[in-house]
């Protein structure tokens, strides 16, 4: 290692190595793998958590609601099915938009993000983000009605966001076609 000469006091420091900077590509590669595998463990330990919890103590009581409008109630079986059918399904169907954008990530990093692919897979991700939104606004308007004071029930306007958020996704879906079109015609012309 080279020391370079400080000139005021004669002592040789080292000098700090040059750093590469990381690839934003790179780092989105990194989150999405790590939050594809969080959730797919997740979509596995979570509704097998909630069927074990029924199992080992089946007369456990819920409580929905505060105060004097409190009410208990035994937990059916339906319910613990649905809640860990619910949480398998919003689990795996995020573990699947993280999946997509890894092979979306993967063709970036080998400099080709207008692969004709990457748009099938961003319609794809459109398609997954609604229905878990709706899935998820259709499991609070079912609690809502169904358990009294246990939350209250949402309405159309909780919708709007996700609804841009997928068209929004379907427009970057349409502009990958685009760049996948006119770089096959650049490549048919060279």
């Amino acid at each position: 290692m080279r020391f370079p000469k400080t000139p005021s006091l004669g002592i040789r420091a080292p000098s700090l190595p040059r750093l590469n900077l990381v690839s934003i590509s790179s780092v989105a590669g990194t989150a999405c793998a790590v939050a594809f595998w969080v959730l797919t463990i997740g979509a596995l330990l979570i509704p097998a958590a909630v069927i074990g919890l029924k199992l080992l103590s089946p007369d456990a009581m819920l409580t929905a609601g505060e105060g004097a409008d409190a009410i208990q109630f035994s937990l059916p079986w339906a319910y613990v099915l649905l809640v860990a059918t619910a949480a398998f399904a919003y689990l795996a169907i995020s573990a699947l938009i993280f999946r997509l954008l890894i092979r979306i990530v993967a063709t970036l990093r080998v400099g080709d993000p207008f692969h004709p692919l990457n748009v099938r897979r961003l319609h794809q991700i459109g398609a997954a983000f609604a229905s878990v939104t709706l899935g998820v606004w259709a499991g609070q308007f079912l609690v809502a009605r169904f358990v009294r004071g246990a939350m209250p029930e949402p309405s159309l306007f909780d919708l709007i966001t996700p609804s841009f958020a997928v068209i929004i996704i379907v427009v970057i879906a349409e502009v990958f076609r685009e760049g996948a079109r006119l770089r096959r015609e650049s490549e048919l012309t060279v």
